[in-house]
């Protein structure tokens, strides 16, 4: 079967006259700017969890403090990139299981996205070992293989090999790439959209339970409830059911459902942070229930931004946010090892501002432009060329074009209004 490297073309259908759908039917096979925009919050809110939430220590300025709280919640940053991968990978499963090189040419594409700057992070590791005293051990060996988490959980000197790096951020490429192993398989098994659904709805009930039963044995690590696949599979799981209905008639409902779900979620995982006077992922009430509230939270903002020439998705397709979500994927593996190196220099800054406050926010966004710009080097120079090899494996025009799930497969008795 010939290939083309030319982007697949979508027919656009025109919606049957007694429709009420407003919301016109995405095209899923080019890019959507606003999911760059999405990526963009997400990093920068993991960014600044790790660069600025401990700010609050070293100050008695309410604002300072008040700031630090925020970004203290940025760790729900993962939240947002879990969602989307589940949205984005299952679409693409979905959509191409008609294709013969369904398994190859998707695990050959995820390898040439993932893998490069992975191995070359942990070559950097390795080379440098010496120098930095880390002490390697055979289980170590597991991070090669994307099982660093759990293996880290099990054996946690795992995720800190010398006080010069530490590998804890490596958690969520582990839950990640897991995902990858299993979904396409599930995918290819089920084939029918209402199927998925409820295979999507089994996985977020179990991972709820789960969490739970992490804080009630009393003796497993907390870390199970944030760092195992099986754990926060609910977050995916949501991407991944948004992604089918919205291949749907169910897509305008879903519109209509994403404003309040995203104003109820939010105000819930407000009420819990208060009462519970935390923002720490390791409390057992955000753990459990504030996890579930958070991946509904991501969903409906994801499904918000796909509405077109709304000011959300004008916002998030701001180029400022975009540009972060391009480079998200190194900037995300490089944030983590390079505070190793600019850690230190935030004295440099507070000496020279003669302030705390002043010298710390100057030092935070010194950092980020450091963190953006190898980012970007690495995406143009590494990322970048390799990923134009995906070419060879583009799917085929062929492959089945998504079997849509009607509403009232869904709502038997809906009627319209």
């Amino acid at each position: 079967m010939s290939q083309t490297n030319k982007p697949i073309q979508t027919v656009r259908k025109t919606e049957p006259a007694n429709s009420v759908s407003s919301v016109p039917k995405a095209d899923f096979r080019h890019r959507v700017p606003a999911f760059d925009g999405i990526r963009g919050i997400a990093i920068l809110a993991v960014f600044f969890y790790h660069y600025a939430s401990g700010a609050g220590r070293h100050t008695t300025s309410a604002a300072v403090k008040a700031a630090a709280t925020v970004f203290g919640f940025g760790w729900s940053g993962v939240d947002l990139f879990f969602v989307l991968s589940g949205f984005l990978i299952t679409g693409i499963l979905y959509d191409t299981l008609g294709d013969a090189g369904y398994y190859k040419k998707f695990y050959a594409r995820r390898t040439l996205r993932i893998f490069p700057i992975y191995y070359l992070l942990v070559a950097v590791f390795v080379i440098l070992a010496p120098f930095l005293g880390a002490h390697w051990r055979p289980a170590h060996l597991f991070f090669l293989f994307y099982l660093g988490y759990p293996a880290a959980i099990i054996w946690p000197s795992l995720a800190n090999p010398s006080i010069y790096i530490a590998l804890t951020h490596l958690w969520s490429l582990s839950v990640e790439e897991q995902f990858y192993m299993i979904w396409p398989s599930v995918i290819a098994k089920l084939r029918n959209p209402k199927a998925i659904l409820r295979a999507c709805a089994v996985v977020g009930v179990i991972a709820l339970a789960l969490r739970i039963a992490v804080y009630a044995s009393g003796t497993l690590s907390v870390t199970w409830s944030y760092a195992f696949l099986f754990c926060r599979m609910d977050t995916i799981a949501i991407g991944a059911a948004i992604a089918i209905l919205m291949r749907g008639q169910w897509r305008e409902r879903l519109h209509k459902l994403a404003l309040p779900a995203l104003l109820g979620s939010a105000a819930s995982i407000l009420a819990i942070c208060f009462v519970r006077k935390s923002v720490d992922h390791s409390d057992p009430i955000i753990a459990t229930a504030g996890f579930t509230l958070l991946a509904l939270l991501s969903g409906a903002l994801l499904v918000l931004s796909m509405r077109e020439g709304t000011w959300l998705a004008r916002l998030l397709g701001m180029f400022p946010l975009r540009i972060f979500g391009k480079y998200s994927y190194g900037f995300y593996l490089y944030h983590f090892p390079l505070w190793v190196v600019l850690g230190p220099s935030k004295d440099f800054f507070v000496s020279l501002m003669h302030s705390y406050v002043i010298g710390a926010t100057f030092h935070v966004f010194f950092c980020l432009i450091v963190n953006l710009a190898i980012a970007a080097v690495s995406f143009h120079l590494i990322e970048a060329p390799i990923m134009r090899l995906k070419d060879r494996f583009s799917y085929s025009q062929n492959a089945r074009k998504s079997e849509p799930l009607q509403e009232k497969e869904m709502v038997p008795s809906q009627s319209q209004a």
